[in-house]
């Protein structure tokens, strides 16, 4: 699967529930630690407490987070990447609310380029 696949099928696999984390995990795990970054961040983002579908999504979250510790390991290592300043310059997460899939083919892209 190639990585805006995998991290758009992770990233949709925690928001709305299709697949256990040890499943979830298995995908997250292949990620680029900047693109993991960006689907973790892009959750405590958007999904907050006065999101009302924030409760099923950040329990996913959590126990993705708590049994996989070396995702949060990984996904640091992504947030100290120059992409993460780069995208701080010149886009919010906010403006990708709903577009989650956008947000990741920016990212990718620029990974990749």
């Amino acid at each position: 699967m190639s990585e805006l696949r995998s991290a758009q099928w992770t990233l949709d696999a925690i928001e709305n529930g299709s697949s256990n984390a040890a499943t979830i995990y298995k995908s997250a795990a292949d990620l680029d630690p900047v693109t993991l970054y960006f689907v973790f961040r892009y959750i405590r983002e958007i999904y907050t407490p006065d999101n009302p579908s924030a409760t099923g999504v950040i329990e996913r979250m959590v126990e993705l987070t708590s049994t996989y510790d070396d995702l949060v390991k990984k996904s640091k290592k992504g947030e100290k990447d120059p992409i993460k300043e780069w995208f701080d310059d010149t886009h919010r997460i906010k403006e990708f609310h709903g577009r989650p899939h956008d947000l990741l083919e920016v990212i990718v892209e620029k990974i990749e380029s």
